[in-house]
């Protein structure tokens, strides 16, 4: 008896730690990215890059709202980082996300996002307001470096 209980026990175990780790869904990336104070968003502008920092908590959640572990087979996302998404908590990196959209200079007509937590990838498409955010800010950034680059 002792036997059957041990090894159902240890079946028990063996076969549900996979599920766990294999399924990390929303609960799992909102505990991981609850203690985001600060976004970075890295745009590989052909070589040289250009960032801006989101520390106004409202912004943060627009972007963690795309983190959920969630992939959609019927997308069939396609990514070409044309940037980064740095998650940050006390200057320490908590996610690197990568992201493109047409106006940042992906090939895809998409806007999408994709990340990892090992073993796994993650991949969906860009939510409205974050896409508009993304497009503003690398406009933003991209029109300063011009002006610059001129003087």
């Amino acid at each position: 008896m002792k036997n059957v209980s041990l090894g159902l026990a240890l079946f028990t175990l063996v076969a549900c730690s996979p599920v766990s780790q294999k399924n990390k869904g929303k609960k799992y990336f909102a505990d991981l990215l609850k203690d985001v104070d600060k976004i970075q968003l890295k745009f590989f502008n052909h070589g040289d890059t250009l960032a801006e920092s989101i520390t106004d908590q409202t912004e943060i959640d627009i972007y963690k709202e795309l983190i959920t572990g969630k992939r959609d087979p019927k997308q069939k996302i396609k990514c070409d980082s044309t940037g980064e998404i740095l998650f940050l908590s006390k200057k320490d990196v908590i996610l690197h996300a990568w992201f493109s959209s047409r106006a940042t200079g992906s090939k895809y007509d998409k806007a999408c996002v994709t990340y990892s937590v090992e073993p796994e990838s993650y991949g969906s498409a860009l939510t409205v307001r974050s896409g508009q955010d993304i497009d503003d800010y690398y406009y933003k950034l991209r029109s300063t470096a011009n002006r610059m680059a001129q003087h």
